[in-house]
């Protein structure tokens, strides 16, 4: 696991320093260039910077051993982490909104923006997808999820590039489009702000303990029937610890068997679901009997 945790770092870090470049240039060629889109996609970039930092504490921290202060371990950092990305994403989009409105109810969208600012926005456009896709074959390769969600976030700031450079071009051909790089702007600042709301809502469902989609759950339990002397399972449940998961059941056995045999069962379903299911970090199952009154009205049966 050392490895592609290693690798995993280097393309965060990779990513890092692009970002740091591109906000930079997008900040100030936008200023510079009068460019609110430009200015924009700047904060865009921004807001990936601050995810890269996150995603690095993430692979950093999280998978740290349990401690005495910290019996469940450490992976919530991420979910926190994500809790204050989503506010500056949210704070953001505000101030970046409101410019926007100011600037077109005080006319100051008739200045024209630079060429500078679409030269900035077409290499960012060609840099970020470039830079997606690499993010992403290295994501599916290592079976991160972190790493994935943080190479989409390269995609979306691609677009956002996209669309900076067609308000400054729309512009340059005709400067009575000139006002269509505020609208850009502000579109980019809703747009934006809808990201952080669904940032934000993952955190706090996480904190919540919100269960997985349906899906997730039954990915998750499909492996419990297939062990042999497994008669059934009922309140099957997960509960997302940042990127990772914790998983338990009641699980049913023969009421004959002892409690040895019993323990022997669980155990082969948890190192099943373990084996299958790198995500999932803690199982704790429940054993009982296979009667009546043992078994939950959601209860699944394997008997024939």
């Amino acid at each position: 696991m050392s490895a592609p945790l290693s690798e995993g770092v280097r393309t965060t870090l990779l990513s890092v320093a692009v970002n740091v470049v591109l906000a930079v240039a997008k900040f100030s060629v936008g200023l510079l260039a009068n460019s609110a889109a430009l200015v924009a996609d700047g904060i865009h970039s921004l807001v990936d910077l601050v995810s890269d930092i996150a995603a690095l504490v993430g692979l950093r921290f999280a998978d740290l051993p349990k401690d005495e202060d910290h019996p469940y371990g450490h992976h919530r950092i991420n979910t926190v982490a994500t809790l204050v990305i989503s506010c500056l994403v949210l704070a953001f989009c505000l101030g970046l909104g409101w410019h926007s409105v100011r600037s077109l109810v005080e006319g100051a969208a008739t200045e024209v923006p630079g060429v500078a600012a679409a030269w900035v926005a077409g290499v960012a456009l060609v840099v970020k997808e470039g830079f997606y896709r690499h993010a992403r074959r290295q994501a599916e390769r290592l079976g991160s999820r972190l790493l994935l969600a943080n190479a989409t976030d390269h995609r979306a700031d691609a677009v956002a590039s996209l669309l900076a450079l067609v308000a400054v071009i729309a512009a340059q051909l005709d400067p009575a489009l000139a006002a269509l790089d505020q609208v850009v702007g502000l579109a980019l600042a809703g747009w934006l702000g809808a990201e952080g709301l669904r940032l934000l809502k993952g955190a706090v469902d996480d904190l919540l303990d919100t269960s997985p989609a349906e899906t997730v759950l039954k990915d998750l339990s499909e492996h419990i029937l297939a062990v042999p002397g497994v008669r059934g399972f009922h309140a099957f449940r997960a509960r997302r610890l940042g990127d990772r998961l914790e998983v338990d059941f009641h699980l049913q056995v023969d009421p004959a068997a002892s409690v040895g045999e019993g323990h022997a069962l669980a155990g082969k379903v948890k190192a099943d679901i373990l084996a299958t299911h790198p995500e999932v970090v803690s199982v704790l199952v429940h054993v009982e009997p296979d009667e009546a009154h043992h078994r939950g009205a959601q209860g699944h049966s394997g008997r024939s």
